[in-house]
């Protein structure tokens, strides 16, 4: 096809979601039982690119699923689309765009050695009406009833989420995030909320590598030293990292050290078990103080680096600013459970449509990736949701004279102009993540 015919907006929609993929998941689901006056094609693209203008309401999206198919529907009649099975037909299409997209970053070099990929894990907390108390109670009930917490694994070097899981918000972090084959070769940072050693252990067994802070009362035992140390250095070798913390005076501790814990409960019994892990301790002195962190990360990865490495966990932080400011996360307007869920979904299935618009932007123009930062371009994809919407839906020969000047305003807008800003991942050192 001549390039002055290409539509790779629509191709890249179209692709990450197929109407026939559409059609085959609303029929599996019990979604649509034969075709009446809502198609789920449209219902589905008015969802996921409504997020345009004020807050996200029910009147809202029946008006722009009026304006592009010319039907007039019912507030009733649409409000009655939102079922349980409409929340699963948004749920297994969340799992296939995230296959999608993550399988475009297969086949790239090693970040680091043999580490493959860099993964941040953490949670946000959407609030919901009170009214939601039973199905999702939340933990600080003298403001909040009810709230949702989304739990996110975010792919750093492809810059979308991998995993995806809703608990309500008293589930506690830790038992959500389970080790298996998926972390073979990649890192995972995370905070004090996921601070588990058999999650460390599981982590290793299965090819994988942990990267986390150090809780204030851990006291692994210290086995050796991977650096020396000129002049009177005290001897730490054998000792619990609490009884020498206070009398450090050195710049930086990087030690092979064993921690015990207590494994899963198998048959009524419990085990014990022990693992050799790394420590790192590098002196702050700004705040005059160290920053401490566990990990099995191997020696070939400096102890310096480890600090900036763990910064890296700030781009999920990001992430969930784009979701909550940009793609409505937080505009649910609903008590029914299931609608709950099938709005969660639709802010994840946004996302997932601008990153594969910004794929297509970032290949049609020749732009780098520190070209065309994700939040200025998330700025430009919600400005463009009209006519986005628009251009999905309409016929072929429409579509390719309404994408011309679309395509041009992206290219034109989705390049900073300031060239010589350092993005998170340059100011932390992490030349690869940028």
């Amino acid at each position: 096809m001549a390039r002055s015919k290409s539509t790779p907006l629509r191709t890249a929609l179209s692709r990450l979601f197929p109407a026939a993929l559409l059609r085959r998941k609303a029929r599996e689901t019990g979604t649509v039982r034969r075709q009446r006056q809502v198609d789920p094609v449209k219902l589905f693209w008015v969802v996921v690119l409504g997020v345009g203008g004020g807050e996200r309401s029910f009147a809202e999206l029946r008006r722009s699923y009026e304006k592009v198919t010319g039907a007039k529907i019912s507030a009733s009649s649409f409000y009655n689309r939102f079922t349980p099975a409409f929340t699963r037909f948004l749920r297994e299409l969340l799992s296939v765009g995230l296959e999608k997209l993550n399988h475009c970053a297969e086949g790239a070099a090693a970040v680091l050695g043999e580490i493959k990929d860099i993964l941040c894990v953490d949670s946000t907390i959407v609030r919901l009406h009170d009214a939601l108390v039973a199905c999702w109670p939340a933990c600080r009930t003298n403001h909040t009833l009810a709230a949702v917490k989304l739990h996110t694994v975010l792919n750093v070097r492809g810059k979308g989420p991998e995993r995806v899981k809703i608990t309500s918000e008293r589930v506690h972090d830790g038992p959500v995030l389970r080790a298996g084959r998926w972390v073979k070769g990649r890192l995972l940072l995370f905070d004090l909320g996921y601070f588990r050693y058999s999650l460390f252990a599981a982590i290793a067994r299965h090819g994988g590598f942990f990267l986390t802070r150090l809780k204030d009362n851990a006291n692994p035992t210290l086995l050796r030293l991977h650096r020396s140390h000129r002049g009177r250095a005290m001897a730490v070798e054998g000792q619990g990292l609490r009884q020498i913390r206070s009398r450090l005076r050195r710049a930086v501790l990087d030690a092979e050290a064993e921690i015990h814990f207590q494994k899963q409960r198998y048959a009524g019994r419990r085990s014990k078990g022990t693992m050799r892990v790394r420590i790192v301790g590098l002196w702050d002195e700004s705040h005059s103080m160290y920053h401490w962190y566990i990990t099995n990360l191997p020696l070939e990865i400096k102890a310096e680096e480890i600090g900036k490495l763990y910064s890296a966990r700030w781009m999920i932080e990001l992430l969930f600013r784009e979701l909550k400011s940009s793609y409505k996360l937080e505009s649910i307007p609903s008590r029914k459970s299931h609608v709950v869920e099938a709005f969660l979904y639709a802010s994840l299935l946004t996302l997932l449509a601008s990153r594969a618009l910004l794929l297509a932007v970032r290949r049609w123009g020749a732009l780098g990736e520190r070209r065309t930062p994700l939040e200025r371009w998330a700025r430009l994809f919600v400005s463009s949701t009209p006519e986005l919407l628009a251009l999905v839906l309409d016929p072929v020969a429409m579509a390719r004279t309404r994408e011309h000047p679309l395509l041009q305003f992206f290219l034109a807008e989705a390049p900073d102009p300031n060239r010589k800003r350092c993005l998170l991942p340059e100011r932390a050192g992490l030349k690869w993540a940028a």
